[in-house]
């Protein structure tokens, strides 16, 4: 009988794609394993549904919160859970280590489960957790030895990802070299400010690069001649297209970062609050710049250089 895995990991779009790493060990290991992923709908575009996982359960979460006290919503929670209660799983692994998966996974009630993090007393009481300090190690390397309790698995050099549309559907300039840059960031204290964004972009073109910003609705939108200005134009697979057929992606540290390292694309990340050795792009193709809790403190005469030395 083949194994079979329960992956719980409901958000966010970077972290699910550091999720498809352990996916990818497991998909490697045991090519006949059959493999579900509990996932929000709004990540969606981000798991590989043909060659990486055998079932996707989706969780429409953000519609459930608008709801929440209606007995409608309720019975389709059920209805979620008892869907993957009745697969009888064999393996089970909450990659995200809150109350919500922590809950999923216990109804779920696969004949193992192991939690790679418990954030909250809930999520620590419903799930046995990898022993060790989960901040000693990237986020990658501390869900792979929660993995690792279930089979001798090895981190992947890049994980399988889903198929980006081709770079002439997607509408992408092809006269010379192509950076991406994502404007905002899941939070505004992790934002590089829009004025230096702005003199990174005038020095990239300058440069003689095709530059094109992305990002969603609620993301800054910068004004700089020369700039293809995708921000709020494009869903989620669009995005992940582009930057999986750029040339180099910058970002701060949101989701893009981490689908740059993914498809092997060269990459500049400003971090400020987080710890680029917990949450840095999983890939030595890229150049991470800190100097202090605030992206600002990062000039954008650095982000240039580093564009430099990754380009050549």
């Amino acid at each position: 009988m083949n194994p079979s895995f329960l992956l719980v990991r409901f958000s966010a779009i970077g972290d699910c794609v550091m999720a498809s790493y352990i996916a990818t060990a497991i998909r490697s290991s045991m090519p006949a394993s059959e493999i579900t992923w509990a996932v929000e709908t709004r990540c969606l575009a981000m798991v590989e549904s043909r060659r990486l996982v055998n079932h996707i359960v989706d969780f429409p979460r953000d519609r459930w919160r608008k709801t929440r006290w209606s007995p409608a919503v309720w019975r389709e929670q059920i209805t979620k859970f008892a869907e993957l209660r009745k697969r009888n799983y064999e393996y089970g692994i909450d990659l995200q280590g809150h109350s919500k998966t922590a809950i999923c996974l216990r109804i779920a009630k696969p004949k193992k489960r192991i939690a790679a993090f418990a954030t909250d007393t809930l999520s620590q009481k419903l799930s046995p957790q990898v022993p060790g300090n989960p901040d000693d190690k990237h986020r990658v390397e501390r869900m792979m030895d929660a993995a690792r309790t279930f089979g001798d698995f090895q981190v992947p050099l890049n994980p399988i990802m889903p198929e980006p549309i081709s770079r002439l559907e997607v509408g992408l300039p092809a006269d010379k070299p192509l950076v991406t840059l994502s404007t905002g960031a899941g939070a505004v204290i992790k934002q590089y400010p829009t004025a230096q964004w702005e003199v990174v972009i005038n020095g990239l073109i300058s440069s003689g690069l095709n530059v094109l910003s992305l990002g969603a609705a609620s993301d800054p939108k910068l004004q700089v001649p020369g700039l293809v200005d995708q921000v709020g134009k494009w869903n989620l697979r669009q995005t992940m297209s582009a930057v999986a057929h750029s040339d180099l992606h910058i970002a701060a540290d949101t989701g893009t970062g981490h689908m740059a390292a993914a498809f092997g694309v060269p990459f500049v990340s400003v971090f400020g609050p987080t710890d680029p050795k917990l949450y840095r792009p999983y890939s030595d193709r890229g150049m991470v710049l800190r100097k202090s809790s605030n992206p600002a403190d990062v000039t954008p005469d650095e982000i240039l250089q580093a564009v430099q030395s990754l380009l050549g």
